[in-house]
């Protein structure tokens, strides 16, 4: 377990800086903190997220953070922003001068019933980004480990024919995005925009877009080149978030 130092600064930093619900053109840089909750205190954690969101409607902040409940693997929750340039980390929000004590209370709220943080720290690829207005009610998130030496083949491959499948499938919201910090930097991270289970129940993304096929020779090109992929589903919770009005 991180110290409580520590965990107020992560804190700090995950819900004041320059944030948006989904990125603009451009802000590609997505950081996602991924939050776990010590056992016996979800309630006391959700309720003094709803207190922090609660000052950035107060003080009419233009900045937006998203938050989302994993609904596979560990229990835990995923805080995620976009940045345009490396030098917004850290930066506050100007809306926010003012409420620095009540801003360190809700803090020390927060790291008390906070077991641990990890963050990734990504860029987005906007030429494999499609957007919508709304925030989708679920993502399944992908996590694709590419051996060595092998990333620039792989991008290739999913510019080339990943995206266009992708594209045809109809979905609304999709983005890659290449790691950076916090995780292994061949990793290529996927999110995909999703109504519900339900979704599930048929074929989704590039199965959509492709026939059997084109499916299974896509598969037959990445399969060499990468070590694994895993995905998670996350539900949006529109409750712990915080959308700013329109600029």
């Amino acid at each position: 377990m991180k110290n409580p130092l520590r965990l107020r600064l992560c804190l700090f930093a995950a819900m004041t800086m320059l944030a948006f619900t989904m990125p603009s053109v451009a802000q590609n840089i997505r950081t996602v903190l991924l939050v776990k909750v010590k056992a016996g205190q979800e309630d006391n954690w959700k309720s003094a997220v709803k207190d922090y969101v609660a000052l950035f409607k107060k003080a009419g902040s233009r900045e937006s953070v998203t938050v989302w409940d994993s609904q596979t693997g560990p229990l835990q929750h995923a805080v995620v922003w976009y940045s345009s340039k490396w030098k917004e980390m850290g930066e506050q929000d100007p809306a926010m001068k003012g409420s620095e004590v009540d801003i360190a209370r809700a803090i020390a709220r927060l790291s008390i019933v906070t077991e641990s943080l990890e963050y990734w720290m990504d860029e987005m690829q906007p030429d494999l980004t499609i957007r919508s207005n709304d925030v989708p009610p679920m993502i399944r998130v992908g996590r694709t480990r590419v051996n060595s030496g092998k990333m620039d083949e792989v991008e290739a491959l999913f510019r080339d024919q990943l995206f266009p499948a992708i594209q045809k499938s109809g979905a609304s919201d999709f983005g890659v995005a290449v790691a950076r910090f916090g995780t292994p930097t061949n990793e290529i991270h996927t999110y995909l925009g999703i109504k519900g289970w339900a979704d599930l129940d048929g074929p989704i993304g590039i199965q959509k877009g492709m026939t059997a096929d084109e499916y299974k020779a896509f598969e037959a090109k990445l399969q060499p080149l990468i070590e694994s992929t895993e995905f998670s589903i996350w539900k949006f919770d529109p409750e712990l978030s915080y959308l700013a009005p329109s600029k």
